[in-house]
């Protein structure tokens, strides 16, 4: 049985949970230890068998507190323990304030995993944004330690195609086969993926026009005989506190028409309720893809090139509300149109196992 270390993003998030989930069950032959040492994703991955936190006890902790040792970066000792390592995630490569202490941590990982001839993957993610050239630099470094790259985009991948051992397919999560959560009638019912745009970089501007034009395009859908659904994908980084703002901007009679959802980690909640839609007005990236897997059409909101880049890769792009022209979220117009906006998918789910080609391999080795 192989052995993998696993640096992934964990904060109940809906997308990342989705990575981990797909790993674990992808490969039930193989055991994943999580780089994490909380304990409030215990009960997440007790549904897994093949998972498991890295080892940190009170030990480890009276130890790290006595800085007798630096038990959290012990990363010889966990090279020695594991067969490989994986970087899973979305947009895990981004020009941050922090980029120079997460850089070397993350090269001191690869490094122990280097010197004993240990495979490093990287999948499912995209690159940027960025502004700085050392930034580019510094991962193209990183990316040359590493055995498989595969990005999630096309623009992505196009920043480091020279390197031969860097690939492109689509996002990990269009290989769901969510086949029995899908609805043969859909409720009468809007869908609404809410982001706190204060949590994106560069975004906190925006705030009262998303807030306020949100709180339009429900007034607006009520107002045709809809519900709404507002759905926070991740509490962490803000959906809640967004979406309680928009609730702020609405009467009661209108409030009467709008249900809340917050993700706390049951996946097949949130799938039962997405497949329920007759529209989602998704801002969040996963969003977007799971309505689609459940043939819901989408109106997707950008935050985020990340979003624009996998919408055009999929040929989903000829409908899209950016930052900018929020206004168009209440646009009649708009709403009509997007009630068709689907994409043929049979393609794109077949590429997107392929982002696991070189691990399966590894893994039957």
């Amino acid at each position: 049985m192989k052995r993998i270390f696993v640096d992934i993003y964990l904060a109940y998030n809906l997308g990342d949970d989705l990575f981990l989930d797909i790993l674990s069950r992808k490969y039930t032959n193989a055991e994943f230890t999580i780089n994490y040492v909380g304990n409030d994703y215990d009960e997440f991955i007790a549904r897994y068998n093949n998972i498991k936190k890295r080892k940190y006890n009170l030990v480890d902790k009276i130890i790290q507190r006595l800085k007798i040792k630096d038990t959290l970066t012990n990363y010889k000792e966990i090279a020695e323990k594991h067969d490989a390592m994986i970087f899973i995630g979305g947009s895990i490569f981004r020009d941050e304030s922090y980029h120079e202490s997460l850089y070397k941590d993350r090269v001191n990982m690869v490094n122990e995993f280097e010197k004993l001839n240990k495979p490093v993957f990287i999948l499912g993610s995209n690159f940027g944004p960025y502004t700085r050239e050392s930034f580019l630099n510094d991962y193209r470094n990183f990316f040359a330690k590493c055995k498989d790259i595969c990005f999630r985009d096309t623009y992505s991948y196009n920043l480091f195609k020279d390197m031969e051992h860097v690939r492109y397919e689509p996002d990990i999560v269009f290989q769901l086969d969510l086949s029995s959560f899908k609805k043969h009638e859909k409720k009468n019912t809007i869908g609404f993926s809410i982001i706190d745009v204060n949590h994106k970089d560069g975004l906190a501007e925006y705030e009262d026009q998303y807030i306020n034009s949100n709180a339009k395009a429900i007034k607006l859908l009520v107002s045709k005989g809809y519900r709404c659904c507002l759905m926070s994908f991740c509490k962490k980084e803000g959906d809640v506190r967004a979406i309680n703002l928009i609730l702020s901007k609405l009467n009661n009679n209108i409030k009467e028409n709008v249900d809340v959802y917050e993700y706390k980690g049951n996946l097949e909640e949130a799938f039962n309720i997405i497949s329920e839609f007759k529209l989602f007005i998704a801002a969040r990236f996963h969003a977007n893809i799971i309505a689609q897997l459940l043939e819901v059409p989408i109106l997707p909101v950008i935050y985020s090139n990340k979003t624009s880049n996998m919408l055009r890769d999929i040929n989903l792009d000829s409908i899209m509300i950016s930052m900018e022209n929020l206004s168009k979220l209440y646009n009649e117009e708009v709403i009509k149109k997007a009630f068709s906006n689907m994409a043929d998918l049979n393609e794109v789910t077949i590429n997107s196992k392929a982002q696991f080609k070189k691990l399966s391999l590894f893994i039957k080795e």
